[in-house]
Parts: C-alpha cells; sequence; structure tokens
C-alpha cells in the first residue's frame, strides 16, 4: 500500500487514527471521529456552498437551518482535533442569493465557530470572478429595488486557543506574498480545469498553507474534492490527511498526487507527531 492510497472508510472500520498523506474515502463527520484530540496544525477546507451544485453523491441544497445545523457538528469535531495552537481557513461566500432571498454564510458559520470554542482572528476577501461578471441590477437607475451584488468570498480564519505558534518552524512564504496576504484583500487565481462542479484553486490552497503552517505540518481537509489541498500539501512539503465521501472524487484526487509523486517532491513526515 502506497502512502497515498485510497481508503474507503466503512462502519466496520479499524479504530485507528488515519493515515496521513492519504486520500481517505468517506464522510467527513465518521473519519474525524479517528483522528486523535490536538493533532492537526491546519484546516484549509471550503465546504458545499449549499447554492445547488450538483456535485456526485452530495446534494447542495438544503434549507439554510439544516445546513447550519450540520456545519455544527463538523466544526466542533474540526475544534477537537486541532491542535492549542491549531488554525482554521474556512472559504465561503459573505453574501449570495436572490433579490427576494439573501444569505450571509461565512457570518453565519462564523458565529456558529465562536459557538463551538474558535476564536476569530480575521476575515480576508478575494473577488469571485464568475460572480463579478453578473449583469442582475434590480430596478434600473432606481431606488425602488436596486440589486446589490456581492461578488466576493471571504477567508474566515479562525484558531483554538493560542494564535501564536508554540514551536518554530520552517516557513517558506515569499516576501512578497507575506506583504500581500496580510493585508487582507487577496489576489486569487481561479481553477478553470474544471476536475469537479466546483474547483478549489491551487493558488488559494498555497497561499494558507504558506501563510499558516510551517513545513512538515500536519493539515486536514474535511473536504477535499479533488485533493486540491492534498496536491498543494505534497508540493508545499507538508503532511496532509484529505477526506472526500465521493468515491469519484477521491480518484481524481488519488491521480493528481499519483502523478505529483513521479516528479519525486518529498514530504518530511518524519517532523510531524501525529499519533
Amino acid at each position: 500500500m502506497t502512502n497515498s492510497e485510497i481508503i474507503d472508510v466503512g462502519q466496520d472500520v479499524a479504530h485507528r487514527a488515519p493515515k496521513i498523506n492519504t486520500i481517505i474515502c468517506g464522510d467527513c463527520l465518521d473519519v474525524m471521529k479517528e483522528i486523535p484530540d490536538n493533532s492537526i496544525d491546519l484546516i484549509v477546507t471550503s465546504p458545499p456552498y449549499n447554492i445547488g451544485i450538483e456535485y456526485d453523491g452530495y446534494e447542495d441544497k438544503k434549507t439554510w437551518h439544516e445546513y447550519y445545523q450540520w456545519a455544527e457538528l463538523w466544526l466542533r469535531e474540526s475544534f477537537r482535533v486541532l491542535k492549542p495552537d491549531g488554525r482554521m481557513s474556512l472559504n465561503h461566500y459573505l453574501s449570495l442569493g436572490t433579490a427576494k432571498e439573501r444569505a450571509t454564510p461565512l457570518f453565519d458559520l462564523n458565529r456558529i465557530a465562536l459557538s463551538c470554542g474558535f476564536k476569530h482572528h480575521t476575515c480576508a476577501v478575494w473577488t469571485d470572478i464568475t460572480l463579478a461578471k453578473r449583469t442582475a441590477w434590480g430596478s434600473w437607475l432606481s431606488a425602488s429595488a436596486p440589486y446589490i451584488n456581492a461578488p466576493f468570498e471571504g477567508v474566515l480564519i479562525l484558531f483554538k486557543e493560542r494564535w501564536k505558534k508554540d514551536k518554530k518552524g520552517i516557513s517558506d512564504i515569499s516576501k512578497e506574498d507575506f506583504i500581500k496576504l496580510t493585508r487582507g484583500r487577496w489576489e486569487i487565481r481561479t481553477e478553470t480545469r474544471g476536475k469537479t462542479p466546483a474547483n478549489f484553486s491551487v493558488d488559494f490552497a498555497e497561499k494558507n498553507i504558506k501563510l499558516l503552517s510551517y513545513v512538515g505540518d500536519l493539515i486536514l481537509d474535511p473536504f477535499s474534492g479533488s485533493g486540491t489541498v492534498a496536491y498543494s500539501c505534497l508540493k508545499n512539503r507538508r503532511n496532509f490527511i484529505a477526506i472526500e465521501q465521493s468515491e469519484k472524487y477521491c480518484r481524481i484526487a488519488e491521480e493528481r498526487i499519483r502523478a505529483l509523486r513521479s516528479l519525486a517532491y518529498l514530504i518530511p513526515s518524519e517532523r510531524c507527531d501525529y499519533e
């Protein structure tokens, strides 16, 4: 078995921690229960948006009440598995919907996260070019009912107990990126290769990983999709646990990881103190 082989997590799964640097096929709520307390350095993820995207094997249109009830479950597990100095980077829309019904998912997820014990550090923003091109103005040139577009996604950055890292490590972020990212308005190159219906940007994942973790840290993505965070971890010498419930997407992720491994990228897993 290779380190990146897909593991199918079923009801008869052995009670052991998931292997690092592995694509794990299963429901994140089940798989995360097997991850030890206080073992993850950083979570980088973007959960389903709840806007009707046709994912493989997942219904992306719940009531917002149902969606937030579900979100509370994985946010509580996320809090548990993070180290005391662990961080979470959560990507979602700031505002979305129609003129008649709008939602503010990132703000609501922040509220839920705080109720789970998380502490808030900041919220960075970036422009989603797919929304920026929309031309629905509502009542044109009138105060009657103007439709105000909000073509932004937000990066909610949370932490468990302490923002400052307990130990020193190796940072590999460039001076230019550090300056840009700490200003809170991010420039993200969008993903256009169409591996899944909602493509997570490699550029986004790498920026989070380099800004918020050291080389050799252990990073979790509970909603791995096509494995972008795992791919970025492998490329940038971090360890990862990637969880995805779709077997189709798991295989896409595995193919990406296998191709990258063939280029002889190495993960310094000996630094990882995961149990």
